[in-house]
C-alpha cells in the first residue's frame, strides 16, 4: 500500500509535502469564490508538487488525500489516534474542510477509486511529448488518460485524450507479445539482472549516508557556511535521488520472466503494481497519438512504443 502524502513510511510527518498540502486545504477552506478541487490540484502540478506515488495530482485524489482522517490524527470514528505524532491538519482544520466542501456541494463524489496502468511517466502525448495524466471527463465517465491543458510553466497540449478499456489492453497486448519473442526475453533477463545488481550497489550506498554526514559534519568548522549548506543539500539530494532510483528498479525486479510460457496467465491475475512492472522492463515510453487520420477505431493505430529491448 501506498504511504500517505504528507507523512514518512513508518510515521512522522513529511515536512515538504505536509506544507504543500496545508496550502491545498487552505485554498479549498478559505478562497473566495472558494476555488475547484481540480484548480487547486493544477496550481499543486504548476508548483512541481507530486502525489505519494509521484503522480501528478487530480481533484479527486486531492479531495481523497485531504479527506483521509489522518490527514489530523484521527481514527475512522474520528477520534485522536494515540501516540501519532504532528499532523498536516488540526482537527479544527480537517472538520472545516469537509464542513466547508459540503455546505457548498463540493465534496468529490464517492466512486470506485481505479489504479492506472500507464501513469508515472510511463505515457506521454504523442503531439506534444508531455507526460499524460490518468483524469476522468467528468464525474459519470469511466477512466482514461489526457494530456492536461497548457499553463504559463506547462507547454502542454491538451489535445489528446484516450479511454482507459483501449488503451492499456492494446499496450498490455503488445508488451507480452514482445516479451514472448526469444531474443526478447533474454534481454529482458540481462536487463532484469543488471537492475538487481544497481540495487544492491544503491543500498549499500544508501546505508553509507549516515557517514557521510557524520563526515561533513567533523569538517563543518573548517568550512565556509555557505559552502557547508551546499555540500549537506547535495549529500540529501543525492539520498533522495538514490532513494527514487531503487523504488524505480524494485519495480523491474519483482516481475517473474525467468518462465514466459506462464505470463500471459500471471498477467491475468497479477497486482496492478506488478503489471505496471512489466510494462516499465520492455518499454521506456508509450506516446498516445491523436484521433486523426484513421486511427480512432483501432487502439493499436493510436500508440507508438519505445522499447527498451528492440530497434522497432
Amino acid at each position: 500500500m501506498a504511504r500517505l502524502s504528507g507523512y514518512l513510511n513508518g510515521g512522522g510527518l513529511n515536512p515538504t509535502e505536509a506544507a504543500f498540502l496545508r496550502r491545498a486545504a487552505s485554498r479549498l477552506r478559505l478562497t473566495e469564490p472558494q476555488e475547484s478541487a481540480n484548480a487547486v490540484a493544477n496550481w499543486l502540478n504548476d508548483e512541481g508538487h507530486r502525489t505519494a506515488l509521484g503522480g501528478l495530482w487530480r481533484g479527486e485524489t486531492l479531495m481523497r488525500t485531504l479527506s483521509n482522517p489522518k490527514m489530523a490524527g484521527l481514527d475512522a470514528d474520528g477520534q485522536p489516534i494515540p501516540g501519532f505524532e504532528e499532523t498536516v491538519l488540526t482537527p479544527d482544520e480537517y472538520r472545516d474542510l469537509k464542513a466547508s466542501r459540503t455546505e457548498r456541494g463540493s465534496a468529490a463524489p464517492p466512486r470506485d477509486s481505479y489504479e492506472y496502468l500507464l501513469t508515472h511517466g510511463i505515457a506521454g502525448c504523442g503531439e506534444c511529448g508531455y507526460d499524460v495524466s490518468g483524469a476522468r471527463v467528468n464525474a459519470a465517465a469511466g477512466p482514461g488518460y489526457r494530456c492536461l491543458p497548457p499553463t504559463q510553466t506547462r507547454r502542454s497540449c491538451g489535445k489528446v485524450r484516450m479511454n482507459a478499456d483501449r488503451l492499456e489492453p492494446a499496450v498490455a497486448e503488445q508488451v507480452l507479445a514482445d516479451i514472448l519473442r526469444p531474443d526478447t526475453h533474454e534481454k529482458l533477463l540481462r536487463i532484469q539482472k543488471d537492475a538487481r545488481e544497481e540495487v544492491v550497489r544503491l543500498r549499500a550506498h544508501i546505508e553509507g549516508a549516515e557517514q557521510r554526514f557524520a563526515a561533513l559534519k567533523a569538517v563543518r568548522t573548517s568550512m565556509v557556511p555557505q559552502a557547508y549548506k551546499a555540500a549537506e543539500q547535495a549529500t540529501k539530494d543525492d539520498l533522495k535521488a538514490c532513494r527514487a532510483r531503487v523504488r524505480f528498479l524494485e519495480q523491474l525486479t519483482d516481475v517473474p520472466i525467468s518462465n514466459v510460457d506462464d505470463i500471459v496467465s500471471w498477467w491475468n491475475s497479477a497486482p496492478r503494481a506488478s503489471q505496471r512492472g512489466l510494462v516499465m522492463l520492455s518499454v521506456t515510453k508509450v506516446h498516445i497519438l491523436a484521433s486523426g487520420g484513421g486511427r480512432g477505431h483501432d487502439p493499436h493505430g493510436r500508440i507508438r512504443i519505445d522499447w527498451r529491448t528492440t530497434t522497432r
